[in-house]
């Protein structure tokens, strides 16, 4: 069994690098050749990845060593790929920031959290979930409303209200789905948490922080509240 958890995770790993080289090709086309904007490439190549990790995580590593494996390999890569400008689909921003790069460890290190401390992966699906929908829609309604009141760092208003709501909606869904009951209080302490955590976290560190502590928060709850 060991031994086919082994194999499982080498396919794993060459499958979610020769997936992801073809995901960063279509956005090259998208980018260059249709002229869509690298913020819209940037963020579809991210979701992308959070979905494809949320759906063939729990599947193909067995042995959580390949998802660190994994984000040391795609850190790599997109290091390289930085410093040769391929890909300026993600890395073509204004601004600063290492977000792919933290993306892979934070996709890496709360399926490793996960795993060890909550066998029903809960906490990495919800941590999973929030970072793929919310953390793009604020972005997208934040672009849209960028003249609005800001409150830290640039980010406005409207797209951390987006957030939010969109963050406790999910919790909300996902609890009454895995447990039967919505929790509320919990759901919007996550929620809330979630959100000043993409709020204060600077160049991309959110991609990391905000996962691993929506899954944090779950974990903790499952040990030591129930």
């Amino acid at each position: 069994m060991n031994m086919n958890y082994h194999v499982l995770g080498l396919l794993g790993l060459l499958g979610f690098t020769v997936g992801y080289i073809l995901l960063l090709i279509f956005c090259e086309i998208l980018n260059r050749k249709l002229k869509v904007d690298t913020e819209y490439t940037r963020k579809l190549s991210h979701v992308a990845s959070v979905f494809a990790a949320l759906i063939f995580f729990p599947i193909v590593f067995k042995n959580v060593g390949y998802t660190i494996a994994l984000a040391v390999l795609f850190f790599v890569l997109l290091v390289i790929a930085q410093v040769k400008k391929w890909i300026p689909s993600v890395d073509g921003v204004d601004r600063k920031t290492g977000g792919s790069y933290f993306l892979a460890f934070g996709l890496g290190a709360t399926y490793f959290v996960s795993v060890l401390f909550d066998p029903s992966l809960a906490a990495f699906k919800l941590a999973l979930l929030i970072f793929a929908i919310s953390d793009p829609l604020a972005g997208i309604v934040g672009a849209k409303w960028i003249k609005s009141a800001t409150i830290y760092g640039g980010k406005t208003i409207a797209g951390s209200l987006s957030f939010l709501f969109s963050a406790l909606i999910i919790c909300l869904l996902l609890f009454n789905f895995e447990y039967g009951n919505p929790m509320i209080a919990l759901s919007l302490m996550i929620a809330l948490t979630a959100t000043v955590t993409e709020l204060i976290s600077t160049r991309g560190t959110d991609n990391f922080t905000v996962p691993l502590i929506v899954a944090g928060m779950l974990i903790f709850h499952q040990f030591f509240v129930v």
